[in-house]
Parts: structure tokens; C-alpha cells; sequence
């Protein structure tokens, strides 16, 4: 894959981010209306885990390389929160409760 881009060098399309989190931010909308609270704070939770790791991939493309592994291990903690709360969810549903 001669012509793939080098992920230190590529920037982020900010085109792409600009819609993602547009679309995040109607389904927390619509959500919370509706009252899905737990959803909403899963999507929440995941939204900050891909907001703090597309800093860090900014300050990792600025050689930024402390700062840029302190936003990617924030990243991973908001993902960490979400699948133990989801993963606890899920365990509780499928033991009957």
C-alpha cells in the first residue's frame, strides 16, 4: 500500500468531524427529549472518548508527544467508562435482572 497515507501525517478531515458530531449532538437532543437518559450518556460518553483522541492525534501531528498521550489515555478512559457501564448493563440483562 505504497499510496496510503501515513497516519502521523495525514490530517483530520474536518468536514467529516464537523458532521459526525452534528449527528451526535441531534441524537442527544432526541434522546434526552424522549427521556433515554442511560443512551444518552453512553453516546456522550463515547462522542468525549472521540473528541479527546482526535486532540491527541493533533498534538501527536504537532510532535506534541507527552501532551498528545495524556488527550489519547483521557480518550481511553471515557471509552474504558463506557463499556464497563455497557459491558455491566448487558451482563445484568442477560443474568435476568
Amino acid at each position: 500500500m505504497e499510496n496510503a497515507p501515513d497516519s502521523e501525517s495525514s490530517s483530520l478531515n474536518w468536514t467529516a468531524v464537523a458532521a459526525l458530531y452534528a449527528a451526535l449532538g441531534l441524537s442527544l437532543i432526541w434522546m434526552l427529549y424522549w427521556g433515554d437518559y442511560r443512551n444518552a450518556a453512553w453516546l456522550l460518553l463515547l462522542g468525549v472518548g472521540g473528541g479527546l483522541t482526535a486532540v491527541g492525534r493533533m498534538k501527536e501531528n504537532a510532535d506534541k508527544g507527552r501532551k498528545a498521550r495524556r488527550w489519547k489515555r483521557a480518550g481511553g478512559l471515557a471509552y474504558a467508562v463506557f463499556f464497563v457501564w455497557a459491558g455491566t448493563v448487558l451482563i445484568r440483562i442477560w443474568m435476568g435482572g
